[in-house]
Formats: C-alpha cells, sequence, structure tokens
C-alpha cells in the first residue's frame, strides 16, 4: 500500500517529538515495520520521492514538457525495462533522482540498446556501474518520476501498478511490441519447452511477482495478436507456434 505523504510527516513528526516506533505506530495506523523502513530510507528522503509520485499521478505528468516531446518508440521499450527490472531513487541532491535498470551482463546488446533508449528518452549522461553477474544501466534526472509515475516507495508487486492514460496511448497502441521487447529483455526469455525428453518447441516466458506487471503483458499481447496465457502463479507463456514466430519477428533469443 502507498502511504500519502501526511501520513509520512505525521510519522515524521512524532518520532522528532521522541516517541517509540511501537507508539507512532499506534498512533498513525501506520504498520510498525513501515514506521521502521521510513526511519531506516530517512522520512525527508521517503517525502521528497513521494511528492514527486503525487505531483506525477495528480497531474498525470501533464505538466511536464518532457513527456510531451518524447520519442515514444525509445520509451515504450524503457518502460518495459523499468517494469520488469527498474528503479527510482532519490540521491543526496535534493529533487534528483536515479534511474536504475538492471540487466545481465552476458547480454551486451541489451545493455547497449537500454543505454541508447535511456538517452533518448533524457538526453542527460547514461552511465553503467559492473556488479556481480550484472549490470546497473544508470542516469540522473529531476524528471525521472514524471516518465515513470509508478514510481513510488515500496516494492512494484507490494503496491498498484498502473499506467497513465498517456503511458496506455504510447505504450499499448502505438508501440506494444516495443513494450513487449523490453519486458522480455528484463524479465523474460525465449528458449525451448522439452517434453518428457521426447520433444521439445520454442516458447516465450515472462515473470514477475506483479499482478498487475503481468497483466499490463498479457494486454500488449492481445493488442499485438499474441495468444499468451498464465503458467503458475507468476509466469506468462507464449507457446504457439505462429505466435512465437510473431515474437522472434522483434524480440528474439537475448543477446
Amino acid at each position: 500500500m502507498t502511504r500519502p505523504s501526511e501520513d509520512i510527516e505525521c510519522v515524521r513528526s512524532l518520532l522528532l517529538a521522541g516517541l517509540s516506533q511501537a507508539e507512532v505506530a499506534r498512533q498513525t495506523g501506520v504498520p510498525r515495520g513501515t514506521v521502521r523502513t521510513w526511519i531506516t530510507l530517512g522520512t525527508d528522503s521517503v517525502l521528497v520521492a513521494r511528492r514527486a509520485h503525487e505531483h506525477a499521478v495528480h497531474h498525470g505528468a501533464g505538466d511536464c514538457e518532457l513527456v510531451r516531446t518524447v520519442p515514444e518508440s525509445q520509451y515504450a521499450y524503457l518502460l518495459g525495462l523499468y517494469l520488469g527490472d527498474g528503479c527510482i531513487s532519490l540521491t543526496h541532491r535534493p529533487g534528483v533522482f536515479r534511474l536504475r535498470i538492471a540487466l545481465d551482463e552476458r547480454y551486451v546488446a541489451i545493455i547497449a540498446e537500454c543505454q541508447a533508449a535511456m538517452a533518448r528518452v533524457l538526453p542527460n549522461k547514461v552511465g553503467i556501474v559492473q556488479n556481480p553477474g550484472c549490470v546497473t544501466v544508470g542516469s540522473y534526472s529531476r524528471h525521472w518520476p514524471c516518465m515513470f509515475p509508478q514510481h513510488a516507495v515500496g516494492k512494484k508487486h507490494l503496491r498498484p501498478i498502473a499506467l497513465q492514460p498517456w503511458q496506455e496511448t504510447i505504450a499499448l497502441t502505438r508501440h506494444p511490441r516495443l513494450l513487449l521487447r523490453g519486458l522480455i529483455q528484463s524479465d523474460g526469455y525465449r528458449g525451448m519447452n522439452r517434453i518428457r525428453g521426447r520433444y521439445s518447441y520454442p516458447r516465450y516466458s515472462f515473470s514477475n511477482r506483479s499482478d498487475d506487471i503481468r497483466g499490463i503483458f498479457l494486454e500488449a499481447c492481445r493488442r499485438v495478436g499474441i495468444a499468451a496465457r498464465p503458467n503458475g502463479p507468476w509466469q506468462v507463456s507464449v507457446s504457439r507456434r505462429d505466435d512465437v514466430a510473431l515474437m522472434d519477428t522483434f524480440v528474439g533469443p537475448k543477446r
């Protein structure tokens, strides 16, 4: 659940008054674990991030000129990457946010494509940080919460994720294939499904713990004309021969 700024401000004032975590939770109704998380992150930082999110939600990011002029194809692709394995965090500089996309270090072509799309969506410097087994592609800007109003405190699968109307127009109406490309390249794969060792066939699989993000994937498939079906609690599969062949034209194996 995403808490409004008023809750965070109330928690902050009570903590400053010297109340314990338990007492703050009792008086405000905010779970004690959430209070502890806000203390760890710093309530001031949480407030700035929450207000940026509220501004984007209330205004539909329409007040941001950069949203109205965003390069649509690169944005749809980057949105898929962000929904899969991306996050936005507040930096030590007031009002400045960092977008980070985590990618497998083996797929250098995907890393390069992500870097190029991020630089086109907001023309700031894009950096790559090497981590064990993966890399993080990142960029700093005050406008990332405008570009991705799904940003909020907490993990995506623990809060509602819904596209704004302008995002739906770009990613689902105009460029659903690029949205799917980003989703698969971040949280999916193309592999072989083997049946009892007797025969095998290619399929695509997308895995995400968020019901809402899986729903976005299913809707994008529907817009393209691809049949996708749930496969387990967190997975969606595309396995029909014609559908796999169609998806191969705009996704393909990871490289």
